[in-house]
């Protein structure tokens, strides 16, 4: 599987626009234009009956013709025109690929693919080069005639798109205005598929009005789950705990505001968030302990005993970690999983509010306050506890700050900067007690595995060695706790709370 970063801008042109106007302008400006072969290029865009795929900026096609023909799977990525382009080879199949399909799975959620358009699109492509004949951008003039397979409406446009290929920010930039300037103006819709199926581009993060920001944010979360599941599914770096972080600060949100709710429609809601939170805690908790007894062996690999541990441990610890990592993926492509994210789906769109209407950001301020509450409370007990009871209840305001670090991000669009602070403030504590916590844990199963070494006396030391750097780094870390909880409840980060 084919994969690039697609960076393009679409612009509309009317019928006497050509784009042999711009040579000599691009000329001035050091830069080459070539034409290149022309093109009929026939795409089938598959997508559900609802256009699930078109309505998250996602796109599946089977395109023949040109010299990329195949099948084109395009993701949201980072910035504005930005898109993951995955490609698989043509075939004479028209069914579409299993690996693409499954990646589809958190955004179809259980819903059908059918070819729901074609395109015909003839183009004629320019390749702009520097003085150095590195090809910077291609500019692709198109005709386009768009059927509906639902209705059979058939529609017509040009348009140009330019698309990036190495480094070409300021060249980019002026082509553009180039382009206004001889009356191309920017398309309002993000891909062909979405004109032509009269598709709204999705709201950008925050973009609804303040009285509805619960509303926007749980929108915004179903979507971040649905990118990390295409990323977990591929084994991306760092895949499982971005999933993760998205399930949190879903459920996070629904627990903080959940006095704002109406409780009868969340409880189901929560118990199969909760069952998803299970599988992916033991995936990636598996991951955390597997690193951190590499670093640790890293770290202490002058010690002559740990050598008689090392791969006993590691190998233990990868096994457990790949055997969680299965039955993860088990849970992502089980119906289950697919019909707890609809259902999450249909709540983010039209959340039950218990006023019968969407709450006033002072509530949503009010629900953000009573976390922090609630963390100082579990503080207080920590502090006041020895062993299992203070990791307890440290365990406990960890959880309980993540909640104001995700409820402050709920409230960024009414005050950013003072949003902001607060989050930044309650993420070191959540940081410095998540290192406490990995700590303990892998202490806890260093001496656990000492007992087991049982009359091997070298083995019993190497595991003593390494529960003691552990206990060493949460001692250092119940030192940086109180700095940063310090910070995290000075009033001044609070004020905007009460406004």
């Amino acid at each position: 599987m084919e994969r690039h970063l697609e960076q393009e801008h679409k612009f509309d042109v009317q019928e006497g626009f050509a784009f042999t106007d711009l040579r000599p302008p691009l000329a001035r400006l050091g830069v080459h234009a070539e034409p290149a072969q022309r093109a009929t290029l026939r795409a089938t865009y598959f997508d559900s009956p609802d256009l699930r795929l078109l309505r998250a900026n996602v796109t599946l096609r089977r395109r023949v013709g040109g010299t990329d023909e195949g099948w084109h799977l395009k993701l949201p990525a980072g910035g504005p025109g930005e898109r993951i382009e995955l490609r698989v080879p043509l075939s004479a199949d028209t069914v579409v690929p299993p690996e693409l399909a499954r990646l589809l799975t958190a955004y179809l959620r259980g819903a059908r693919l059918r070819p729901v358009l074609t395109l015909d699109t003839d183009r004629q492509a320019t390749l702009i080069s520097g003085k150095d004949g590195v090809a910077l951008l291609e500019v692709a003039e198109d005709r386009v005639v768009a059927e509906r397979l639902g209705d059979h409406a058939v529609r017509a446009w040009r348009e140009v798109e330019v698309e990036r290929l190495g480094d070409a920010g300021g060249i980019a930039r002026k082509l553009e205005r180039l382009l206004e300037d001889a009356g191309a103006r920017p398309s309002a819709s993000v891909s062909k598929a979405a004109r032509a199926l009269d598709v709204a581009p999705p709201k950008a993060a925050g973009s609804r009005g303040r009285r509805d920001l619960l509303a926007a944010r749980l929108e915004e979360l179903v979507a971040t789950l649905a990118q990390q599941d295409v990323r977990a599914r591929q084994r991306a770096p760092d895949a499982i705990h971005d999933l993760r972080v998205a399930l949190r600060r879903t459920r996070s949100a629904l627990r903080t505001f959940s006095p704002l709710l109406d409780k009868p429609s969340l409880v189901a809601l929560r118990v199969e968030l909760g069952w998803l939170n299970e599988a992916l805690g033991a995936a990636r908790d598996a991951e955390v302990l597997a690193a951190r007894a590499r670093d640790d062996l890293a770290a202490l690999s002058s010690e002559a005993h740990l050598g008689l541990i090392d791969t006993e441990l590691l190998g233990t610890l990868e096994a457990e970690a790949s055997t969680a990592r299965i039955r993860l993926e088990e849970v992502l492509d089980s119906p289950r999983y697919c019909e707890t994210l609809e259902a999450l789906a249909r709540f983010a769109t039209t959340p039950r509010y218990r006023s019968g209407r969407s709450p006033s950001p002072r509530l949503l301020r009010r629900c953000v306050a009573k976390e922090i509450e609630r963390v100082g409370a579990q503080v207080r007990s920590a502090l006041a506890s020895d062993g299992p009871d203070a990791e307890t209840a440290f365990h406990e305001a960890r959880k309980r700050a993540k909640r104001v670090r995700y409820g402050a991000e709920t409230l960024a669009p009414l005050a950013p900067k003072a949003a902001a602070r607060l989050a930044t403030a309650f993420t070191a504590v959540q940081d410095v007690l998540g290192e406490r916590h990995d700590a303990a844990v892998a202490r806890a199963r260093y001496r656990g595995e000492a007992l087991r070494a049982g009359q091997r006396a070298g083995h019993a030391f190497a595991y003593g060695v390494l529960a003691e750097r552990e206990r060493a780094a949460m001692a250092d870390a119940a030192e940086r706790f109180h700095v940063a909880w310090a910070k995290a409840i000075d009033r001044k980060r609070r004020r905007f709370l009460a406004s």
